[in-house]
């Protein structure tokens, strides 16, 4: 290349690049500068450890979650525990939005981005979802709106230079306004259903049954079954004349509440509503471990029933070693002691910390389905046998046998004469 021709190609490169420079050097001065740059976090700054609390709030409702000593619970619901999960799951989704494409969006915008703020008067398909986020001081220390999703087969907006990517969503944080931010990744829930926010995880469970007695308003729910081993079949306490107990019948009880969850809480104002002090049911569970569990059933709320729970229990403190096996002979050695003596305090203290677990939460009253009380809530009669119907054949009758040959004894087969008619001949 000549060196003419090189001086031409340089200035024709300065000229472009110039005009480019000048293209958008006008285009950042009709939206204003950017706040941030792609690939830059969208909120910059936002420390999950500062926040003491949160709101999350839609069209439906709104949820506040609250930091107090150190563990997250929700206000709403009297202070129960919050589902730890949720909120970091929420709390790493914000930390981590960044910036795919930043747009200058007029308000008349936001409904087609559902970016206008709950109450502003959109429809639900306009309104977005609002997060705030406060410190201990109750200083609003970030916000934001979390707008449309778009999918990876869905075309942007007319407005939208991006091209749409997976996951995406757009974002609208507070102090920027006129800017909107398109999310690479965008959050993967965002709800204001409490009962969807409650540590579910915080409740009791009962293991190892070894009795269960429950009393109603009516004689047939008073009942109470009991086994003698934790692998032993339920047998029923003072049978009365007449009955006949089916264990198969009674099977479900021996692992009621062993892994039953509760849909909400009621709130304490609200307690009345449950009629706790006249319950449906109230069932007393004893287990083989050493607990007592005190179950109130109370009124219904359309498939579902008001529950309340009470525990205690009691444990031996010590280990009773095993009997020798031979006369003038220790049953351990001083590592099988050791051993089994290092069990079984690990076990008490496990024992201990479920007791006062489960004891935390004796105040609630909780809801919970109908068809997890289906155990405690059938009557005395539906433990008792089938009986056959007047005029049937139970169905465990067989027909009688024909009677063994006696030993030795010929048996003949006897035919029956047969009467043959013989026709007439013709004359």
């Amino acid at each position: 290349m000549k060196k003419q021709q090189l001086i031409l190609l340089l200035a024709a490169l300065a000229v472009t690049g110039g005009a480019a420079l000048w293209k958008n050097s006008q285009r950042t001065s009709a939206i204003g500068k950017p706040p941030g740059e792609i690939g830059q976090l969208i909120l910059e700054g936002f420390n999950a450890t500062d926040v003491a609390s949160l709101t999350v709030k839609d069209t439906k409702g709104e949820i506040t979650i609250e930091r107090k000593d150190g563990k997250w619970v929700v206000p709403a619901r009297d202070g129960f525990p919050a589902n730890v999960t949720a909120v970091n799951e929420l709390n790493d989704n914000a930390g981590a939005l960044k910036i795919s494409e930043i747009q200058k969006v007029g308000d008349s915008r936001f409904g087609q981005l559902k970016l206008k703020k709950p109450g502003d008067g959109g429809t639900e398909e306009e309104t977005g979802t609002q997060v705030s986020y406060r410190d201990t001081a109750g200083k609003e220390i970030m916000a934001f709106t979390a707008g449309k999703t778009l999918s990876p087969d869905e075309k942007p907006a007319a407005f939208d230079m991006g091209n749409g990517s997976p996951k995406s969503q757009y974002i609208k944080v507070a102090g920027k306004d006129g800017f909107v931010f398109k999310a690479r990744d965008g959050f993967t829930r965002l709800e204001t259903d409490v009962k969807n926010w409650l540590d579910k995880d915080s409740f009791f469970k009962v293991e190892k049954i070894k009795s269960v007695a429950v009393t109603g308003a009516a004689p047939e729910e008073n009942w109470k079954v009991s086994r003698e081993s934790e692998t032993g079949e339920l047998k029923l306490d003072n049978p009365a004349a007449g009955e006949e107990f089916d264990a198969t019948k009674a099977s479900p009880v021996s692992s009621a509440f062993s892994y039953v969850q509760f849909s909400d809480i009621l709130p304490a104002a609200d307690a009345a509503k449950a009629a706790m002090d006249k319950p449906l049911r109230t069932a007393i569970i004893e287990t083989f471990e050493g607990y007592t569990y005190i179950i109130k059933v109370g009124a219904a709320e359309g498939d579902n029933h008001y529950m309340s729970v009470t525990v205690d229990g009691k444990f031996a403190e010590t280990r009773t070693p095993p009997e020798p096996k031979e006369k003038d002979k220790p049953a351990e050695t001083e590592e099988e002691k050791k051993k089994a003596d290092e069990a079984f305090a690990t076990a008490l203290t496990a024992k201990k910390k479920k007791l006062t677990d489960e004891q935390a939460i004796q105040s609630r009253i909780f809801i919970i389905a109908k068809s997890s009380l289906d155990p405690i809530l059938k009557k005395r009669p539906d433990f008792m046998k089938d009986k056959p119907a007047p005029g049937s054949t139970p169905v465990d009758v067989k027909p009688p046998l024909p009677p063994e040959p006696t030993p030795g004894k010929k048996i003949e087969a006897v035919t029956p004469p047969i009467s043959v008619e013989i026709p007439k001949k013709d004359n």
